[in-house]
C-alpha cells in the first residue's frame, strides 16, 4: 500500500516494496546468519566467528543503506512503518531502532555479567571465551562505550530539534495558505508537504548514519567475542519482536490498561 505522501516520490517505486524487503532481509537474519553465528559461538573452534561476526554486521549496515533507498523513493513508508508492530513501536525512533537501545543493549550484557560471577564456566555449555567475554571488561572498552553514549546525548536531541522545526515550518505554511482560494490552496499545501519531506528525508539519514555508526563503532571496540555476542544479542532483539506470544501478551496488557482508564479502574489521587 502506498505511504500517504507517496505522490511525492522523486524515483519511480523498485519493484519490491520495502515491507517485503524487510521481511526476507528479518528471514535471512532469523533463518541464516543468526544460527551461523550461534554455531560459531558454541564451537571450541573460533576460526569461522570473525568471518560469520562479519556477514552479520554486514547484513545490518546494508539494511540501513536500504532504508536510505527506500526512504528517498518515499519517505513516509518508512516514518510511519506499518510492518512494524505494536510490540516494536516503543522502541522506534524515526523510522527504526533508537540508537540509545544499542549502547543500552551492550551496558545489560557487561552487567548481566559482572553480576552472576558465581556460575563455573566448566558446568556450561559454552567456550570459557563466551562466558567469560564480558565479565570486567578492559577500561578502553568501558570508556569508548562513554564516548559513545556522549555523542548520541549530542546528537539525538539535535535530531530531535530539527524535526520540530520541520513541522513547524510545515504548520506555519499551511496555516498562511489556508484562506487562499481552492487552486492556491491545494499548490500551498502540495509545497508545503514536499518541503516536509524532503525535510525530514535529511532526518531520517542522519539518523541512519548515527545508528550505523553506532553499531560499526560497538564492534569495532569490542574483541571478536564480545563484537559476535552484541550483534547476536541485537539480532535476537529484533526476532523476539516477533514472537507471537509475546505480541498477544501486550496486546492483552494494552487492552486491559485501556479498559481500566475507560471504565474508571485508574485512580490518580486528585
Amino acid at each position: 500500500m502506498p505511504g500517504p505522501f507517496s505522490f511525492l516520490s522523486r524515483k519511480k517505486p523498485t519493484s519490491l516494496p520495502f515491507k517485503d524487503y524487510y521481511e526476507n532481509w528479518f528471514n535471512t537474519l532469523k533463518n541464516t546468519l543468526l544460527p551461523l553465528l550461534h554455531q560459531s559461538l558454541s564451537s571450541p573452534s573460533p576460526s569461522l566467528l570473525p568471518f560469520r561476526r562479519d556477514l552479520l554486521l554486514q547484513h545490518f549496515l546494508f539494511y540501513y543503506d536500504s532504508l536510505d533507498q527506500a526512504a528517498a523513493v518515499d519517505v513516509s513508508q518508512i516514518l510511519f512503518p506499518s510492518w512494524r508492530n505494536s510490540l516494536e513501536t516503543p522502541f522506534l525512533f524515526l523510522g527504526d531502532l533508537h540508537p540509545y537501545l544499542f549502547t543500552n543493549l551492550l551496558r545489560s550484557f557487561i552487567d548481566a555479567a559482572n553480576n552472576n560471577k558465581t556460575q563455573n564456566p566448566e558446568s556450561l555449555d559454552k567456550p570459557y571465551q563466551v562466558f567469560t567475554a564480558w565479565i570486567n571488561p578492559p577500561e578502553k572498552l568501558i570508556l569508548r562505550i562513554e564516548q559513545i553514549e556522549c555523542g548520541l546525548r549530542l546528537m539525538v536531541p539535535s535530531l530531535i530539534s530539527r524535526v520540530r522545526k520541520v513541522q513547524a515550518a510545515f504548520i506555519r505554511k499551511v496555516a498562511e495558505k489556508w484562506d487562499s482560494n481552492e487552486g492556491f490552496k491545494k499548490k500551498g499545501i502540495r509545497e508545503a508537504v514536499k518541503a516536509e519531506m524532503e525535510e525530514m528525508l535529511d532526518v531520517l539519514m542522519g539518523a541512519n548514519r548515527l545508528r550505523r555508526s553506532v553499531i560499526i563503532e560497538i564492534v569495532n571496540a569490542a574483541n571478536v567475542y564480545q563484537g559476535a555476542l552484541f550483534l547476536e544479542g541485537l539480532a535476537q532483539f529484533l526476532v523476539g519482536f516477533k514472537d507471537t506470544a509475546l505480541v498477544g501478551e501486550f496486546r492483552r496488557c494494552k487492552m486491559m490498561m485501556m479498559m481500566d482508564i475507560n471504565g474508571g479502574g485508574t485512580h490518580w489521587g486528585f
